[in-house]
């Protein structure tokens, strides 16, 4: 399966077209509908948060490792590895998806009230690496924020 760009939005058209058909036969009333939206993002949103979770440890035994502060490197990677963290998260949000940029709450909230709720899908991707690297090299940010923003994007 091709998952570029054009490839993975033609695979998501394809699956919402094939789902709206299948609901649409059946037509079940809309307490329904909003029961089966609710549970397919809760869980959407809870494999995300996990996945996100873990991608941050990740990086940061990537990047820290067995590291001590007695180790003659200590300072070189205590100050080091947050600052290249810090230039790659700006680069990923600034090239990438500029909507990625900030706590994630209030970019949520923005995008309800401005763009009908809409966030492209870019921006949970971009979000979860841009996020758990500053988490994982030593950025002072928390983990709610980028999950809220991921679940909603979905």
């Amino acid at each position: 399966m091709n998952f570029s760009k054009r490839g993975f939005a033609a695979w998501a058209r394809l699956v919402q077209r094939r789902f709206v058909t299948w609901m649409n036969r059946r037509s079940p009333g809309g307490s329904v509908v909003l029961l089966v939206t609710a549970i397919v993002v809760g869980l959407g949103t809870g494999i995300a948060a996990t996945f996100f979770r873990e991608l941050i440890e990740f990086i940061s035994r990537l990047s820290f490792g067995e590291s001590s502060l007695s180790s003659p490197l200590s300072p070189i990677i205590l100050i080091g590895v947050p600052t290249f963290g810090g230039v790659l998260v700006g680069v990923l949000t600034y090239f990438f998806a500029s909507e990625a940029k900030g706590h994630g709450v209030p970019e949520v909230m923005e995008a309800v009230a401005l763009r009908g709720g809409r966030i492209r899908p870019r921006v949970a991707v971009v979000k979860a690496l841009a996020s758990s690297l500053s988490i994982g090299t030593g950025g002072s940010v928390g983990r709610e924020g980028p999950i809220v923003q991921i679940g909603a994007s979905l």
